[in-house]
C-alpha cells in the first residue's frame, strides 16, 4: 500500500507541483477520474495470495497478477531491497518500505508499505 508520501510524489509527477496539503493531493488524484483511480487502486491488490515479507525477499523475478488484471514484476536486491516494476515506464519503480511490512499479519489480506503509487498504465499529466 502506498504511504502518504507516495501520493505526494504521484501528484508532483503528474502536475509538476508539490502539493502542500492532503486536500490538494486528494483533489489532484480525483482529477484522474473514478475509473482511473479504481484501476490504480486495484493494481495494488494481488488476489488469492498472502505474501509475507519472508517470502517476498525470495521472490526475485516473480510476476504477480493484480486485481486490476495487469501484472507487476518483483526485483529483489542486496540489503534486501524489494522493488515492484509497474507498467508506467516514465515513473520510478516502487520500493517496499522494510519498516512497514506484514501489515495485518496473520490475516488473508497482508499488506506492505511502498514508497510510490503503482501505475497500471502511463498516467497522463494533469493540468494544474
Amino acid at each position: 500500500i502506498p504511504n502518504d508520501q507516495a501520493f505526494r510524489l504521484l501528484v508532483k509527477d503528474l502536475t509538476g507541483i508539490a502539493p502542500r496539503s492532503e486536500k490538494q493531493i486528494f483533489n489532484a488524484v480525483a482529477k484522474l477520474g473514478i475509473p482511473t483511480v479504481e484501476a490504480v487502486l486495484l493494481y495494488h491488490v494481488v488476489p488469492g495470495a498472502t505474501i509475507y515479507s519472508s517470502a517476498a525477499v525470495k521472490a526475485n523475478g516473480a510476476v504477480l497478477k493484480t486485481a486490476q488484471g495487469g501484472t507487476l514484476a518483483v526485483a529483489v536486491y542486496a540489503g534486501p531491497e524489494i522493488s515492484l516494476w509497474d507498467k508506467d515506464r516514465n515513473s520510478r519503480n516502487a520500493r517496499v518500505i522494510l519498516s512497514q511490512v506484514d501489515i495485518n499479519k496473520y490475516n488473508k489480506q497482508v499488506a506492505h508499505g511502498i514508497d510510490r503509487v503503482l501505475r497500471p498504465i502511463d498516467l497522463p499529466p494533469l493540468a494544474h
